[in-house]
């Protein structure tokens, strides 16, 4: 019963399927034939005039393309115009930044000329100012010459102090030509090879009557195996030949005065040590400052122009060496340079 009943269902819903499949595609045909008659009918209808207001519409829309075509153009030409005056910005902020490095230089060198202007007056007042000491000397000794009649050992004791007096004008006249050597900027070293135990012991024989007038015992302490190495001559004889007589012209009688040449690491170095007075922690600082005196005073009635050490220290940089003191008031002092090996 249950199989009949469902054989009976199958059939119906399978019939009720195909009635709406059937009335579908009806309609779909009706539809579908109406709407090509319609459109048929439309197209056998003759079309009507084009209007002005057609025309109208294409000839803005026509007109509207040009205007954006030349738009674009003008808009390319620009880009290509901006883009070359972003190329002459750059280029002149760098031409600016340019001029200021230079105009910055330009103070820098102004400001520099007008330094060593000041220092080079200082220096010519520092000059003439040591040079009226020994030519008033000079001229006391001709009017004693002049007004008295002088016995033989007078008349030798004048030519002597005439003799130390021209001595030590050429001394601040030679001293002067150094320093406008030394100050010159093609300022050039005669580099060949030396021996600097050759340099100091040249020296040391040099002021061994300065120092024997004075009876300060000098001596020379040398390293024989140092070897040759690259030096002018002359110019580091005149700064050994500085350190030596000052230790002699401000030690006081009896002291000591000693050269030392010898080796550390890869640098030559030449020490003069005195046991004198010593210098202030103040004359420590400025002691190489061109024109600078110290507080220390020659013990023999010398002048000094405080140009010696300033010389001295300008020659061993230009060596590319270094050159420093030590000292302590009441225990004397040493001063010292160090040459490159190489």
């Amino acid at each position: 019963m249950e199989n009949n009943f469902s054989f009976v269902f199958g059939i119906a819903v399978s019939f009720i399927f195909f009635i709406g499949i059937f009335i579908f595609l009806i309609k779909k045909n009706v539809f579908g034939t109406a709407e090509n008659t319609a459109n048929s009918g439309n197209q056998n209808q003759p079309s009507g005039p084009e209007t002005n207001e057609d025309r109208g519409d294409d000839g803005l829309i026509n007109e509207l393309k040009r205007e954006n075509k030349n738009l674009s153009a003008k808009l390319a030409f620009l880009e290509v115009k901006m883009e070359k005056m972003e190329g002459k910005i750059k280029e002149l902020k760098e031409t600016n930044q340019s001029l200021e490095e230079h105009s910055k230089q330009l103070h820098q060198s102004k400001r520099k000329l007008e330094e060593l202007q000041l220092q080079k007056d200082e220096l010519f007042s520092i000059i003439v100012h040591d040079l009226k000491n020994p030519a008033s000397a000079i001229k006391n000794f001709i009017e004693l010459l002049e007004s008295y009649d002088l016995n033989a050992q007078e008349q030798q004791e004048i030519m002597s102090g005439l003799l130390e007096t021209s001595t030590h004008i050429l001394s601040l006249a030679d001293e002067v030509s150094k320093i406008m050597s030394v100050e010159k900027s093609n300022f050039k070293l005669e580099l060949g090879l030396h021996n600097i135990n050759d340099a100091a012991q040249s020296i040391v024989q040099r002021n061994l009557p300065f120092a024997q007038k004075k009876k300060i015992k000098l001596t020379f302490t040398k390293d024989e195996s140092l070897p040759d190495i690259s030096m002018d001559f002359n110019k580091i004889k005149d700064v050994i030949d500085n350190f030596v007589n000052n230790a002699i012209k401000f030690a006081p009688q009896n002291a000591r005065v000693e050269v030392i040449t010898k080796k550390e690491n890869d640098n030559i170095l030449v020490e003069v040590i005195d046991n004198g007075f010593g210098l202030s922690q103040e004359d420590i600082q400025r002691a190489f400052e061109k024109g600078s005196k110290l507080s220390t005073r020659p013990t023999g009635g010398e002048s000094s122009s405080g140009l010696g050490l300033w010389i001295a220290k300008r020659i061993i940089e230009e060596h590319k060496g270094k050159v420093w003191v030590k000292s302590k008031q009441g225990e004397g002092s040493t001063f010292a340079f160090s040459l490159p090996l190489a």
